[in-house]
């Protein structure tokens, strides 16, 4: 081997060493990095080891080993260290940043202890809902920086879940992000925001940091290094612990010196021409977010979030005496008054906070956190439920949260049946809705849906499987004697069952994993015998009609072809076409009358419901709203309707008392 040859040797032997395939791989979990670097960096260096510059060589060489040691010291601190680790919640997105997407992180604080999970889009979404789930649009908006994002409690005391509980017609979106600036703020809702066409964005502004630095952000190196490092955020957040403030927590807008308070400190009375720079740039920046909000037919309302300081004289002489500023160096009512202002010359709504916190028998932010706690939150959706009262949709919302519930069934005594789901059951349960009891009737660890009870109440029917795979058993449940049986025939699968009114028989869909086009089959209780009547195509939902002498059903003829409903004569078996639309229909429910069905139908790319009169052969639409709702369920009367729902992020059962 020549000299030459062995130099090159050796620079391939270090270069390797540098920039090693299987740490790549080991790190990155990803082949094409692991061996598309290392040639890239192979490449590049015997390209260069040919040129005469010694200074270039020396420099290339410096750079691959000061990078090389760089990237070890992010792998052994990701490896060994990893418990140290802090996550990345953020990604950048130009001139603004927002929060990660597929985030399941828990946060743990000596004051609280929560889980934060964002779906596929970076909005917070509950612990049971997939992350998957994507939200393509919404009615209202919720944009502001960590007192909107409200990590520091669990998704169902967010304020934006409580206001849900009052507007359950509503898809709710809450696009809170720590940190973020009224300028991050306009720049998500242009990019991102504005993709949503919410008819109303609220936008919260808080006396804690939104009047001072109001500028565009403009992203750096180091912005790029803290999304992608996990050893430079560790470095970097515990260099900024709060135990090394003077307090022991973050008081901002007050600082320790005066010419911070001059430049930054929206209460400081004493201004600078920095100061008021950010007063002109607060106008301008709200103006340009009326504007943009306005561009698609949108409103635009503020909410002002006082600061601890402003609600708690203890704690503003605790400040005041601290960094040594007197009582009159400061108005506190300043910030308000700049919003008032600025509400008042763009024409915008403002809900002002600071009378609620202030008035609040607890007090509404954590001790030594910034930020609010639930009495904080609730305190926000009290205000906004109390200004939105007379546009409720009239929607009664049933469910305590988000546990997946469907499929009700409603009892002359007032009991309501239900599908429900917790983080490891799936669970039936029932609801007294006199008195607000819920028990728990059924519990597995395998999918548990369609539940229905016989009007006498002795039998308890449902699915039980793997409805994707269509791997499923109806399941029959005998109160009286305490015995179970799957009264689907095997091989054969079955699901979404349906008792008559006399509790003799029982209707459900049925087919083989070998022919998935299911029939609808006819189950005798008392003997166990099934018949099965065969359209040749795709047949479910049965339901029957008030006198046992007819079974309603859904049938698709082809793959391309529209659900439609038709009707099965128990005695004679003639079948006839009831109700056919250009678009889907699903989940069909006869009312006590016997002279109208309610139905689900697909008609604007998303499922609201109809009601049919069968004797004048006509449809209306009953909701009209951006969510999904179905499995409608009347009561006693025609008068009223339960029905499944999903809203956004948000889900349960829901009541509605229908127009005449």
């Amino acid at each position: 081997m020549t000299r030459k040859q062995l130099k090159v040797m050796n620079l391939l032997l270090v270069l390797l060493l540098l920039w090693n395939p299987i740490v790549l791989w080991q790190y990155y979990q990803s082949m094409v990095i692991a061996f598309l670097l290392p040639i890239t960096i192979v490449s590049i260096g015997l390209a260069i080891s040919r040129v005469r510059s010694l200074r270039l060589k020396v420099w290339a060489f410096n750079l691959a080993a000061i990078a090389s040691i760089l990237f070890h010291a992010e792998v052994i601190f990701t490896m060994v260290y990893a418990y140290k680790e802090i996550p990345n919640l953020y990604e950048l997105h130009g001139k603004y940043y927002f929060n990660k997407p597929y985030l399941d992180q828990q946060f743990n604080d000596p004051e609280f202890v929560t889980r934060y999970k964002t779906n596929c889009q970076g909005y917070r979404v509950d612990d049971l809902s997939s992350q998957n789930q994507k939200i393509e649009k919404c009615d209202w908006l919720f944009i502001g920086d960590s007192y909107t994002q409200g990590a520091q409690v669990e998704y169902n005391q967010l304020f934006s879940s409580l206001i849900y509980k009052d507007f359950p017609d509503k898809v709710i979106v809450n696009a809170g992000i720590s940190g973020a600036g009224l300028y991050d703020e306009l720049n998500y809702f242009k990019d991102k925001g504005k993709k949503l066409s919410p008819k109303v964005v609220f936008l919260q502004i808080g006396a804690f940091n939104d009047f001072m630095n109001i500028r565009e952000h403009q992203p750096s190196l180091q912005d790029y290094i803290m999304e992608w490092s996990a050893l430079y955020r560790y470095f970097e957040y515990n260099i900024a612990n709060s135990d090394e403030l003077p307090l022991g927590r973050w008081t901002e807008p007050f600082f320790p010196n005066k010419e911070d308070n001059i430049d930054n400190n929206i209460f400081f009375k004493q201004t600078s021409d920095y100061k008021e720079a950010d007063k002109r740039a607060f106008k301008e920046s709200i103006s340009e977010f009326k504007k943009e909000v306005e561009s698609i037919g949108g409103k635009l309302v503020l909410i002002f979030i006082p600061s601890k300081e402003q609600i708690s004289p203890e704690l503003l002489k605790e400040v005041l005496d601290e960094y040594n500023i007197s009582k009159e160096e400061i108005d506190l009512s300043i910030p308000n008054k700049l919003c008032q202002s600025v509400a008042n010359a763009l024409r915008v709504e403002l809900y002002d906070l600071t009378t609620e916190f202030r008035q609040s028998n607890s007090f509404p932010f954590f001790t030594h956190d910034e930020h609010m706690n639930v009495v904080g939150h609730q305190l926000i959706a009290e205000r906004i439920v109390k200004e939105l009262s007379s546009i409720s949709g009239g929607y009664d919302y049933l469910s305590e949260g988000n546990y997946h519930e469907r499929y009700p069934t409603i009892h002359a005594d007032g009991t309501m049946v239900y599908q429900s789901q917790t983080e490891h059951y799936y669970t039936i349960n029932r609801l007294n809705m006199n008195n607000g009891y819920r028990e728990e009737l059924w519990r597995g660890v395998s999918e548990l849906v369609h539940p229905m009870i016989s009007n006498d109440g002795r039998y308890l029917v449902f699915t039980e499987g793997e409805q994707e795979s269509l791997n499923t058993d109806v399941i029959l449940y005998d109160f009286f004697k305490g015995h179970q049986v799957a009264i689907n025939k095997k091989p054969a699968k079955g699901a979404i069952p349906c008792v008559n009114k006399s509790a003799t028989k029982i209707a459900f869909p049925s087919w083989t994993m070998e022919h998935t086009t299911p029939s609808i089959v006819l189950y005798d209780i008392a003997t166990g015998r099934q018949t099965q009547f065969e359209d040749g195509v795709e047949c479910w939902r049965p339901v029957f009609s008030n006198d046992d002498r007819h079974i309603y059903y859904i049938q698709k003829e082809t793959q391309d072809s529209h659900f439609v409903i038709k009707s099965y004569d128990v005695a004679t078996g003639k079948k006839c076409v009831v109700l056919k639309h250009p678009y889907d229909i699903w989940d069909i429910a006869v009312s006590p009358s016997g002279k109208y069905i309610a139905y689900a139908g697909n008609k604007d790319t998303n499922w609201d419901l109809f009601i049919y009169d069968i004797e004048q052969k006509q449809s209306r639409q009953i909701t009209h709203t951006l969510g999904d709702e179905w499995d409608p369920a009347f009561g006693i009367s025609d008068d009223e309707l339960w029905f499944a729902g999903v809203f956004g992020i948000n889900d349960g059962i829901y009541h509605i008392k229908l127009k005449k």
